[in-house]
């Protein structure tokens, strides 16, 4: 397939940090500083460098669009363990974060941290499961396939899980094109109007989960430093949401290197490596091992944010806050090794293969917005597990 380079990890990258670059020129918020110097350079290098591995990786990965068969037990035991699992959560935290928040406008879909250690694994496993779901779907184009995978999504807006939907709805646009024979214009034209639609509810929902934003619908656009550009153009106030979450992260990222000085902190090493290159389950036991926690506490690292209501900080935030740019191209080192890498980790027949990559590919899109490896990295782990079950079974 001619369009494979769409989703080869490496080309998404390029992809993702330069629509960003791009849609920062917008000018729709004066909020941020103006990207430029040593930053700009370097996202400008890594992109061109990306595209690079992307051209190598297009001719070195052969990528098998294989027919999903998924047993209905499999089916069954998954969705049954969801739902006791955000059951048993909901009566730990004696709380359902979209109720509490209908009830009680001081209350915060923060404060839902469900059960320690099973939450990890429940809510990534959710991810992986809603991902398996939507391409079991493709494959089979059965309506009680469609019904189980938007059952999969039910969790994450009892939650208000955004970030999980967000990750799913990226893994779906790969899988997608991944299926795709053929692109043409009229491909695109429902993908664009789902995206629309995604964009617009994105912010409904961001209204409604932030408190602030419940009564009061203008109070984004002044903290969010919205222009008269964008004020008079007639577009709903609901995308504003989308723009400036999309924009945010970069801004922050440019202000940290404007009031930072880049220093190379030797000592800040370990505690560098600890929280930024391994999943958060792994990372807080490494924290607490090596007791970097007082450390984490006294950090300063909400300090350079330009609106602690606007905190995604892309994947290179904290990078620069431990070593400054090294740590920028240390993390930009570990992204392209495990693009490179990750797809040869699952067996190409496995009917979790595409899952696999359209999972990679959605965290690394969405680096432009977080450390996607420390927040939901747990994610990759699954197709492979799930993998060498099923090999070891049929043994």
């Amino acid at each position: 397939m001619k369009h494979k380079i769409l989703y080869l990890p490496c080309f998404v990258y390029a992809v993702s940090f330069a629509s960003i670059l791009l849609l920062y020129q917008v000018g729709w918020s004066d909020l941020f500083p103006k990207l430029d110097g040593y930053l700009l350079y370097f996202l400008f290098s890594t992109i061109v460098l990306s595209l690079i591995l992307s051209f190598i990786q297009f001719k070195t990965l052969n990528i098998k669009t294989n027919e999903v068969n998924l047993k209905s037990s499999f089916v069954k035991r998954a969705l049954i363990f969801i739902i006791i699992g955000y059951s048993l959560e909901f009566l730990y935290e004696r709380s359902i974060p979209i109720v509490s928040t209908i009830l009680n406008s001081y209350y915060s879909y923060q404060d839902f941290d469900g059960i320690p250690t099973f939450h990890v694994i429940l809510s990534t496993f959710n991810i992986f499961f809603s991902i398996l779901m939507f391409n079991f779907y493709l494959s089979k184009k059965k309506l009680k396939n469609l019904f189980c995978f938007i059952l999969t999504l039910f969790p994450y807006i009892l939650t208000l899980n955004r970030g999980a939907f967000m990750i799913v709805f990226s893994a779906m646009i790969f899988i997608f094109l991944m299926r795709l024979q053929t692109i043409s214009l009229k491909t695109f034209i429902r993908p664009i109007t789902v995206l629309v639609i995604v964009l617009y509810f994105f912010g409904v929902v961001g209204n409604f989960r932030q408190e602030q934003t419940k009564d009061d619908k203008e109070f984004l656009l002044r903290k969010g430093g919205a222009t008269d550009t964008f004020i008079n153009n007639g577009v709903p106030g609901e995308f504003y949401w989308s723009y400036i979450y999309l924009i945010s992260p970069m801004g922050n990222l440019q202000n940290i290197v404007n009031e930072k000085e880049d220093i190379f902190d030797e000592n800040n090493i370990g505690i560098f490596a600890a929280t930024q290159l391994f999943p958060d389950f792994i990372s807080k036991r490494l924290v607490s091992l090596f007791g970097y926690g007082d450390k984490i506490e006294n950090s300063n690292g909400v300090y350079y944010l330009v609106t602690p209501l606007l905190n995604a900080p892309t994947i290179y935030f904290a990078s620069y806050f431990f070593l400054g740019f090294i740590g920028l191209f240390i993390m930009y080192i570990i992204m392209m090794i495990s693009a490179l890498m990750y797809p040869f980790l699952v067996k190409k027949n496995s009917v979790y293969y595409c899952t696999a990559l359209a999972s990679l590919n959605s965290l690394i899109l969405l680096c432009t917005f977080n450390n996607m490896w420390y927040a939901t990295g747990t994610i990759l782990f699954w197709p492979i597990i799930m993998d060498v079950i099923d090999r070891v079974k049929f043994k």
